[in-house]
Parts: C-alpha cells; structure tokens; sequence
C-alpha cells in the first residue's frame, strides 16, 4: 500500500512537470550598425522582419532600421524634410504588402516637446521623411503620438490631443489627416486594421467608424490582429488582462498580475498572446526572456524579440 501510494505521488509529479511551460532558447541577433544600437519596435512584414529604432554615437542620434534575415541596414533618403529628422528615433513601423511606413520622434524646440515625422519607403527601397506642417503632430493641442498600423484603407496612427482620443489617416502613408473625437478624458493607445477595410482604435475605450463606441472595457493598451480577431492587452487595476474581439464581440480571455507601467507591446504566436510589459508574458505565464522586452512580434510559432539595445529570436513552444 505504501509503495502503490509513492508510486502514484511521484507518477503525479512527473505529470506536473511534463506539463509546465518549457522556456524558449533565445537566440540573439547582432545588428550591424557603426555606432549603439536602439530599439523601439519589431515587427513582421509579410515575412520579412523588421527592426526599428536609432544609431546613437556619442550623444547624438540619427533614426534606423534594419531588414532579415539576411540582417542588413536599411537606408536613409539623404536628403530629409525637416531639422529633426536626421535626429529622430523611429518609434513604430508597419506594413502592407510593400508599403512601408514608420513614426519618429525627437525632442526639440524651447520646450523639448517631441518633433514627430512619418517616413515612407521609396521604390529604391530607401526611407523617405515625409513633409508636414508642424501643427499635424504639435502644436498647443498635442499631447503626444502613438503606434502606427497597417490595413487595405492605408495607414493610421493613434495619439491625443487635449480633446482626447485622436488619430491620423493616411491612404498612401506619405500625408496624414488628423481626426479627433472630441470626447474628453478619453486616450488612444493602439489602433488596428479590421476586415473590410475599416480601423478599431483602443484605448481608454474603444471605437470604430466616425468614432462610434465599440468597447467600454478596461484600458487596452496594445491590439493586434489575429485573423478575423483581435486580441488586445491592458491594464485593468493592477493585473494585466487579454481581450478578444470575435464578430464584433468583445470577452477576456486572460488575467494575470502585471506590471504598472502597463503593456509595451503584443503579438500572438500560434493563438497565444506575447504581452511585454515589465517582462515577457505568454498565454498569460511569466516567462524568462534575455533582456527587458520593449518590443515584440510574432510569425507562426517563431517570436522576435527587442530589448532597447539587442534583438531576440526564439521559437514557442506548447
């Protein structure tokens, strides 16, 4: 009897560590760069990674991007369109088909507010500044500029404005309307592409159309599509939390204990969701990751990884 009642104890606990999550073999990438390597944003192009951020000599810093693999620079128009430009970091890039368009910023002015800038990639395959007047992205109403996203209607960025939520559309990703929604107290953190040509922007709620109210959820920081779906993470209290949106529906699929600072980044590997945010998440388990993750993107099984100074890639395993 006694060794029927081992046996099960330690048949159970076999069982228990067969079915903990395996940790991921991360494997770093080394960026070629003639200075230190920073990172905002990753991201995947249709199959084709990107990386996204600065080159930082000395205490100035000029914008980057890099392709893979083969890992390779991606260069720069020489000629740019404003006194920043040459000086920003580029801090969100998508992309559809071989469209590509990314956000940058620096401070600057009397105040150091930042001085953002849209880039297009040129038929060469350079980047390109795109020209705006200064009150698109500043001036006395800005409050600040967030991700960019990609979808069959073109290009749109979230970001505020003292009225509150707001947005920038764009067909071509080369001029960007503002579109406000005059609802004060409200924030936009993420926007994304949905079936059909429309966009769903997040964050303090989320909205769809001429800023018709789709969710009054908790605060959704980051969103992503995920075939028809959308997965989208925030902050609800003190924990994270995962929603998905199925046919226009919204229900939480996660909750986890997170990070105050909120969620930096998503992606979805395989069905799971891969939340950064005071470290790596997936499918709702905290998970080792090389470095603080700032960034994260997501190709079948295979995530790619961004600390602010290094690039990561791993495969997840179930």
């Amino acid at each position: 009897m006694r060794w029927s009642l081992s046996f099960t104890l330690v048949a159970l606990l076999l069982a228990a560590c067969s079915n903990a999550p395996q940790e991921p073999a991360w494997t770093r990438i080394d960026l070629p760069a003639d200075g230190t390597v920073v990172l905002s944003e990753v991201a995947d192009c249709g199959g084709q990674w990107w990386a996204v951020g600065a080159v930082r000599t000395g205490e100035t810093t000029r914008p980057a991007a890099w392709t893979g693999p083969p890992w390779r620079p991606v260069s720069f128009a020489p000629r740019p369109e404003s006194y920043y430009g040459p000086r920003q970091v580029i801090r969100s890039v998508a992309c559809a088909g071989d469209r590509v368009v990314l956000v940058g910023a620096t401070p600057g002015g009397a105040h150091g507010s930042p001085r953002v800038s849209t880039w297009h990639r040129r038929p060469d395959g350079s980047l390109a500044e795109n020209a705006a007047p200064f009150e698109t992205y500043g001036g006395d109403e800005a409050v600040d500029v967030g991700p960019i996203a990609a979808g069959p209607a073109g290009f749109a960025i979230a970001g505020n404005r003292t009225s509150g939520a707001a947005a920038w559309f764009s067909p071509d990703g080369t001029t960007f309307t503002l579109s406000q929604s005059g609802r004060a107290g409200t924030a936009a953190r993420d926007v994304v592409a949905l079936p059909g040509g429309r966009w769903l922007i997040v964050g303090t709620g989320g909205w769809t159309g001429s800023w018709a109210r789709d969710t009054e959820l908790g605060e959704m920081q980051r969103a992503v599509r995920d075939g028809d779906d959308v997965l989208a993470a925030g902050l609800d209290g003190a924990d994270f939390q995962v929603w998905r949106r199925h046919d226009g529906e919204w229900r939480v699929t996660e909750t986890f204990p997170g990070d105050p600072r909120g969620v930096r980044s998503l992606a979805v590997a395989d069905g799971r969701s891969v939340v950064a945010g005071g470290g790596l998440w997936i499918a709702g388990e905290r998970r080792e990751a090389p470095a603080e993750p700032v960034a994260v993107a997501a190709r079948g099984s295979t995530v790619l990884l961004a600390s602010d100074d290094s690039l990561w890639q791993t495969t997840v395993h179930r």
